[in-house]
């Protein structure tokens, strides 16, 4: 209980405001992470169902995350909004290995982009839990996992002395219904699960503490709202007033994660909307329109589909198709 007040108050004095920024002067969004902010209307079966953080924002409140294509533009921009680098499958490693942080910055310096938000380092601790030997990965994975993020942190910020950054904490991977199924099938050891929860523990602790450090840093405390929601209940949860499984998985609005077992449907990336939505506003006197449970419900019933096929643990740390559906041609 002691360490959720302390990450708790971490979140609340990170998010203190510091210099105002009206709605309207707002600017470009820019965007450094993985699938779950890579545009999800490009990905068969399952994602494109459904709507991520980015696509709910730019389209429930006209967010200013740069000019759309359908065409790719090669790696590692391809397909998506303008400002949005971020990656299916990424790592950390990835990112910086495809310059989605290099990439961003020259859009911050050129004045175009005026926020980021950073939301990686899942599937770092997911990819090595999917390796030959997961317990000696997770020993080189932490430092370097939080040695890149600290890099892509600081080309952002050495960018421009006024571009503000929103950082997004990871919730634990064991809460995915594809590792709590390899736990029920006993193909995972509990132990080892809690070593990678402390080590994802202490990747968000680096991040809360840089944003107490830096004034221009506000969190969006995934982590935090997970955990909260645990103590409530890990079978179900309540989201504009839809009682969601959390359980089972489909790609319907009666499940928190879509039929791959591993990405939130919409109505579960609304939350994470409102989140960076709260963050701005509140760090950064922002006066960007709150995001109710009604306007994500609404805008959430507008891409449920039935449910699609579901993998298995097996393809935890895969980065092929199947893995995270990607389209045969030129998908994001």
């Amino acid at each position: 209980m002691r360490g959720l007040k302390e990450g708790f108050l971490a979140s609340i004095l990170a998010l203190l405001p510091c210099s105002a920024v009206p709605a309207g002067e707002l600017g470009g969004i820019g965007v450094l992470g993985d699938s779950y902010s890579d545009e999800y209307q490009f990905y068969s079966p399952d994602r494109m169902t459904s709507r991520n953080w980015v696509e709910i924002l730019a389209g429930t409140r006209g967010l200013n995350f740069g000019q759309f294509s359908t065409v790719s533009r090669g790696q590692p921009r391809n397909q998506g909004y303008a400002f949005n680098w971020a990656q299916s499958d990424a790592t950390t490693d990835d990112l910086l290995a495809a310059g989605q942080h290099t990439g961003l910055a020259a859009q911050v310096r050129s004045g175009e982009v005026s926020v980021v938000v950073i939301f990686i380092g899942g599937n770092d601790f997911i990819h090595a839990l999917g390796s030959t030997n997961p317990a000696t990965a997770l020993d080189d994975v932490l430092p370097r996992a939080m040695a890149n993020y600290r890099v892509a942190l600081e080309t952002i910020l050495n960018a421009s002395p006024q571009v503000k950054v929103v950082a997004v904490t990871v919730p634990d991977i064991r809460d995915l219904p594809m590792i709590r199924g390899a736990v029920r099938d006993r193909s995972l050891p509990p132990a080892l699960l809690d070593r990678y929860s402390a080590a994802l523990q202490t990747y968000n602790t680096q991040i809360r503490s840089l944003a107490l450090i830096q004034p221009r840093v506000a969190v969006a405390d995934f982590d935090l709202a997970a955990k909260i929601a645990n103590r409530f209940s890990r079978d179900h949860t309540l989201i504009g007033g839809r009682r969601l499984d959390r359980i089972e998985s489909g790609n319907d609005l009666d499940h928190l994660f879509l039929a791959d077992q591993r990405h939130f449907g919409t109505l579960g990336q609304g939350l994470m909307a409102q989140m960076v939505v709260n963050a701005i506003d509140t760090k950064f006197a922002a006066t960007i329109a709150p995001l109710s449970d009604r306007d994500i419900a609404s805008f959430a019933a507008s891409f449920s589909e039935p449910a699609s096929n579901s993998p298995s643990f097996a393809t935890l740390g895969a980065n092929g198709p199947d893995a995270e559906g990607r389209l045969p041609m030129g998908a994001r």
